[in-house]
């Protein structure tokens, strides 16, 4: 795990593990741009650990630009052991995400959590209209085929 702090980044910084030391993420590495609390990177669970909040990229988008689709993940502050993943929310715009935590300013994980939560979803692709979508087919008897007769 690193985590460090780059100017295309907007000054946040960037939360990177690879997938052989992540567990809870469907062996997916990470390399995302963290979120913050009120104070400091580490959300504080309610035994006191800390935990980085950050914005992983969907992995079809490269992580270009800030308006990419992603998951907001929570991980462990490990210091080089195995970085534990909690996914908050799946789907969400970066810059929605970013948005939500300004606004928020959550304090510690469970704050965190409330106000992935509270993130909208990425619009599922338009279903086709009725003129591109597929022939409709002969329907399919659940009884099987018989012999004539």
């Amino acid at each position: 795990m690193r985590w460090d702090e780059a100017p295309e980044n907007r000054g946040r910084v960037r939360f990177a593990a690879a997938a052989e030391s992540v567990e809870g993420y469907g062996g997916r590495g990470l390399n995302g741009r963290a979120l913050h609390p009120a104070a400091g990177y580490l959300f504080p669970d309610r035994y006191g650990e800390g935990w980085w909040v950050i914005f992983q990229p969907s992995p079809d988008q490269g992580g270009q630009g800030h308006k990419v689709p992603g998951d907001i993940l929570a991980c462990n502050d490990s210091y080089g052991d195995m970085v534990r993943v909690l996914v908050l929310a799946r789907s969400v715009w970066e810059d929605d995400a970013e948005a939500a935590f300004r606004a928020n300013a959550p304090v510690s994980l469970a704050d965190a959590a409330r106000v992935a939560a509270t993130v909208a979803h990425v619009a599922a692709p338009a279903a086709p209209s009725p003129a591109e979508a597929p022939a409709p087919r002969p329907p399919v008897s659940p009884r099987g085929p018989r012999a004539a007769g």
